[in-house]
Order: structure tokens, then sequence, then C-alpha cells
């Protein structure tokens, strides 16, 4: 009987090699296929292992993107990249502009991922007894051949929209997988320490949804620029006023240290904002102006303008500055919670997100 192929990945060539390394280690026969995603691109490799041996090559595929996040330790200094996930929704086109334009202005790499449902895959057995479906591999075929189909097609409209020449002037990576979305860009964001995750919300399906740019903000520990579907599509230049919501964490000088590492390329103002009861804008007041000193003698060469704001819903007083002053990106920092709390009590990031048609840039405490 023919031994069946299954297609576990697509990998730049770089890595494709450095993975074959690690599943023949582990006695897994792999063989590397190439193919066309973008014409004067860096090569695509298919990653191509027997039906046999998937039980065995998943968990090594998941460890050398990083999605087991339990065991992974910050061990050294990847290639800087914004790493941007894909699904071919209209927001997603739109995000995929905007991380371009970032990553051009940082001169950093991009790093598109796309994850999509193998049958196979997702039905590998861990019981003893392994009953084998025949129309599972028919399947399987299907959702690799739509993935590459979708995503080439996807690929050559974005390259085409942004312009042939600019395209080339961002060197790019291209990541194909089955899995499940919020675990990889996770897992791929953490093992390789991304600059910045850019990604959508608010799209019919795939990974736009809001449970996964959910599960991404509160779970990242890299910034996470979030693009509302509902957002209007500007330039890069076009971003003249970010304000950034401080709630006096000590984190705060930390995240806006990293905010202005992603902004240095571009002459932005900076609004330092907090939200406050009347009763309490003395004290509020004086925490102000100590943090405005403080970033007007680290950051000379920036705009800052630090404001109290008085009201006694968050989201309506931060909504209403962010339309009277026309504000281009809100940024504001973010905290693990466990389960319960998220049910019942969910964090400002999360309303923002669902709330505002303005970009939200989430950093983690």
């Amino acid at each position: 009987m023919e031994e069946k192929l299954v297609t576990i990945v697509v990998l730049p060539y770089s890595k494709a090699q450095m993975l074959k390394i690690r599943l023949e280690e582990q006695d897994i026969e792999c063989d590397l296929e190439d193919i066309n995603l973008m014409e004067d691109a860096a090569t695509s490799v298919k990653i191509i292992i027997l039906e046999k041996d998937i039980r065995k090559a998943v968990p090594v595929l998941d460890e050398f993107l990083g999605k087991k996040l339990e065991k992974k330790k910050k061990t050294e200094e990847k290639d800087d990249h914004v790493l941007v996930p894909v699904d071919f929704s209209p927001v997603t086109f739109k995000t995929c502009k905007m991380a371009f334009n970032i990553a051009a202005h940082l001169q950093v790499k991009l790093v598109f991922i796309h994850c999509y449902i193998n049958p196979v895959v997702h039905s590998v057995p861990y019981a003893d007894v392994y009953v084998y479906d025949s129309t599972l591999l028919e399947r399987m075929d299907n959702a690799e051949k739509n993935a590459n189909d979708n995503f080439r097609k996807f690929i050559r409209k974005l390259s085409s929209d942004i312009g042939k020449e600019k395209w080339k002037s961002v060197n790019s990576e291209y990541i194909i997988k089955p899995g499940y979305a919020d675990e990889d860009i996770l897992g791929y964001a953490q093992e390789n320490n991304s600059r910045l995750i850019v990604m959508g919300t608010g799209g019919d399906a795939g990974m736009v949804m809001g449970s996964v740019t959910a599960d991404v903000i509160y779970n990242a520990n890299v910034p996470v620029l979030v693009i509302p579907e509902e957002s209007p599509e500007k330039e890069i230049f076009d971003l003249q006023k970010v304000v950034y919501a401080t709630n006096f964490d000590e984190k705060d000088f930390s995240a806006i240290d990293k905010l202005i590492g992603i902004l240095k390329p571009f002459d932005v103002k900076v609004f330092c904002v907090h939200v406050g009861k009347e009763e309490s804008s003395d004290w509020d007041k004086a925490r102000l102006e100590g943090m405005k000193d403080v970033l007007k003698s680290k950051y000379e060469q920036k705009d800052f303008d630090c404001r109290l704001l008085v009201g006694e819903n968050i989201l309506e007083t931060l909504d209403k500055f962010i339309k009277e002053e026309n504000i281009d990106i809100i940024s504001l920092t973010t905290h693990k919670r466990n389960m319960i709390s998220r049910l019942f009590n969910p964090s400002i990031a999360r309303k923002m997100v669902f709330h505002s048609n303005t970009p939200l840039l989430v950093f983690h405490a």
C-alpha cells in the first residue's frame, strides 16, 4: 500500500531547512518542495512528511514555531520584524497595508502568517486505537490547496495595490500552516521576539474575530496594534496624534519607551491622558505633572501634552477626547487577568477594541 504524504507547514527556505533537521533528529522522514507564492520573493517551501508520522511531527513543529509557550524562554535576539496574521478578510487587507508601511519605515522584516484548519492534523490520534477515516486525505488536500491558492491571490493583490517597487523595499516572509490562530500568533511572536503584531478586529470569520484578537491582547508579550474594521484607511504619515491612556501604573514608562521606539520615524504628537473623578483631580494633576516633567526631559525631541480628563465613564470620556482632538491611535497598557475577572470585569483594552473605530496599540504590563 502506497504511503500517503502530508504537508504540515509552509515556511521560508532557511526555516524549512532548520525544521527538516529537527524532524530527522526524531527519525521523521521529510521532503522539501518549493512553491511560488510571489514572483521576485524569497523561496517558500512545503514541509512534507508521511501521514503515519503526524503524531510525532506535530509536537516538533509546535516547539519549533514557539507554540509551547510555557516551555519557551528568550535565549537570543531574533531578526527584528513586524508580524501580521492573514485571513483574507477585508479588514486584513487594511491591516497588512498598515503593517507593511510600519515595517518599511522601521526598516525591519515583515512576516505574514496564515493558519487554516487541517482535518488530518486536527484529528491526530492520541489514544491507542486509531480508526482511519478514508475521507481525511481528500479534505486535507483541499484545505492545503485552498490555503495556498487564497494566500497567493491575497499577496499578489496586496503587492499590486502597494506598488511593485515599493513592495520590493521590504524583506518579507510567509508562513502557512494548519493550526489555531491565537496559539500560533502568540507562539511565533514570543519565540521570535516580534517587534509588533498588527491585526484586525470586526470581521465575519477567521483570525479577525474579536475572541482571537482579545486572546492575543491578553497574552502577547509584545505590543499589539489592532485595526478596527470600520476605521478609515490612512497613509502612515497621516498619523499625527497618538493618545496614551495612563492610570499611573509603574509600567507606564516602559510602555511609553516602546511606544516612542515604534513612533520614532514619524512626526507625531503624543498625548498622555488620565481619566479621573473630580474629587481626586488635585492628586491626579500632581502625578500627571510629574509624569510630564520626566517625559519631556527624557524625550526632548518629542511633542508631549499631558492632560487630566474628568468623567465618571472612562470610555465615554476618552471617546469624547479622541473625537475632539482627531486622535489617530489610542495606546494603553493592559494586564493579564484570570478567567473569572475576564468574564465579569473586562479590561479597558478589550472594551476599547469593540467600542472605538480608532486603531488601538496595546502594551502588556
